[in-house]
C-alpha cells in the first residue's frame, strides 16, 4: 500500500515542528515565501511522526 503525506496549508503556522521530529532528511521543507510546509513525497516513508506532532493537526496521511 502507498501512502501519502498532505499538508493542509490553510491551517499550517509554519511552526516546523514536523521537519524537526521527521526522522529522515529533505522530506519536509519549510518554503519561505509561503511560510508553509511542503513535502517530498518521494522521500516520505509514511511514518506519521509529523501528523501526532503536529499543534495545527495541518499534516494527515492518506491511503492511495
Amino acid at each position: 500500500m502507498y501512502v501519502t503525506l498532505k499538508v493542509e496549508v490553510e491551517k499550517c503556522n509554519g511552526c516546523k515542528r514536523c521537519i524537526w521530529s521527521c526522522p529522515d532528511p529533505n522530506v519536509l521543507l519549510y518554503v519561505q515565501e509561503e511560510k508553509q510546509v511542503a513535502v517530498n513525497q518521494h522521500r516520505c516513508k509514511g511514518c506519521g511522526l509529523c501528523v501526532t506532532i503536529c499543534p495545527k493537526k495541518a499534516l494527515a496521511l492518506s491511503d492511495n
